[in-house]
């Protein structure tokens, strides 16, 4: 599989001409950072014979795009475009004990494709391959079975890792019931993939350099969080949970983690980011009860089981912060004060979080 500059040339390498009448497409929102129009107009010479293609924006429990967040998608190619409901969905049994929910779009068609971003995610690994159509166009029923806390805290369940990942073997096992069998996806720095979703998976990890090495840990770790992920503490909150959580974090005791990330929608506006902030009010930092004491179910809560786990080892705050109040009234450390700052001019600096990783360097 070659790795390709831009969507339509990873496309043209495909073993064999797309084949059918109907087909359904699951996009990302916003919170990942993919060239959508780019995508859907490489995609349109391809499925130019199909009588009847709909695109569905995954949202997981996200909020819904807007009608000019939406407006650059449907320009961009022929068909309807329209929002997942996770309220909304088809029941295809259970798969890996997990309630197989998707959208009804993706049920009877001939080609179910996926387009997104490979880069590391807390959970599965890495993001991209089956998971836009498992878990962006999951039911409410299979995001929740997924984000159990005994499976997101489950040691096997780390960032960047692919294999014996309990959570990327469920993630995977639906999307093959589902019946996705098109992967299209944008590497960190712009390159693309397209083939079988497991493949490209494959070959994205090959391609990918998460890791870099620090020969000693540190007091201060300033995350710059990319504008895809600043929109609110959700979404931001994961660049430092990659980081504390990931295999050999170079962070002293007590370190601190300083997010540069504005967060204009505080918490975040979608259900499962609603869900996430009224659990972390529930409590106090660090939190400790979320990790012993029975908890209600649903997705969107494994994000404060992972605020959790950090507050453990490590004290977090939100610099450059547009709604401090908001965050401070669940217990979070804000600021508006810039993040340089805050960290002071010895913090280690990691610039990409979401795709390259700082890793304390073995013993020699």
């Amino acid at each position: 599989m070659v790795v390709a500059p831009d969507p339509a040339g990873a496309l043209a390498r495909l073993d064999r001409p797309l084949s059918g009448d109907s087909a359904a497409i699951a996009v990302p929102d916003g919170t990942r950072d993919v060239d959508v129009p780019a995508a859907l107009g490489a995609l349109v010479p391809l499925l130019a014979g199909f009588s009847r293609v709909t695109v569905v924006v995954g949202l997981g429990l996200h909020r819904p795009l807007r009608e000019p967040e939406l407006a650059p998608l449907r320009g961009a190619c022929p068909w309807p475009v329209v929002n997942h409901d996770p309220d909304a969905t088809v029941a295809l049994g259970r798969v890996a004990q997990v309630p197989c929910e998707v959208h009804p779009a993706f049920v009877g068609v001939d080609q179910v494709i996926t387009v997104g971003r490979v880069e590391l995610h807390q959970y599965a690994g890495l993001s991209g391959g089956h998971k836009g159509v498992a878990v962006g166009c999951g039911g409410r029923a299979t995001l929740a079975a997924l984000h159990r806390r005994a499976l997101v805290c489950d040691p096997r369940v780390v960032v960047g890792r692919l294999v014996d990942n309990p959570f990327r073997a469920a993630v995977d096992a639906l999307g093959r019931r589902i019946g996705c069998s098109l992967a299209l996806q944008a590497l960190p720095d712009g390159r693309w993939l397209a083939g079988h979703p497991d493949a490209v998976l494959d070959r994205a990890a090959a391609a990918l350099q998460p890791w870099w090495r620090v020969p000693a840990p540190v007091a201060t770790c300033l995350l710059r969080v990319p504008a895809a992920k600043a929109a609110n503490l959700y979404q931001a909150s994961r660049a430092a949970t990659y980081l504390a959580l990931s295999p050999r974090p170079p962070l002293l005791p007590g370190a601190r983690l300083v997010l540069d990330a504005p967060c204009p929608e505080g918490v975040g506006r979608g259900s499962g980011e609603l869900a996430f902030a009224a659990l972390l009010a529930r409590t106090a930092p660090p939190w400790t009860g979320l990790l012993t004491d029975p908890v209600p179910s649903g997705a969107g809560l494994q994000r404060a089981f992972m605020l959790a786990r950090l507050a453990q080892h490590y004290a977090l705050l939100v610099a450059g912060c547009e709604r401090p109040q908001e965050l401070r009234a669940l217990g979070l450390q804000a600021t508006s004060s810039s993040a340089e700052e805050v960290a002071g001019p010895h913090a280690l600096e990691v610039l990409a979080p979401f795709s390259r990783l700082p890793q304390l360097a073995p013993p020699a």
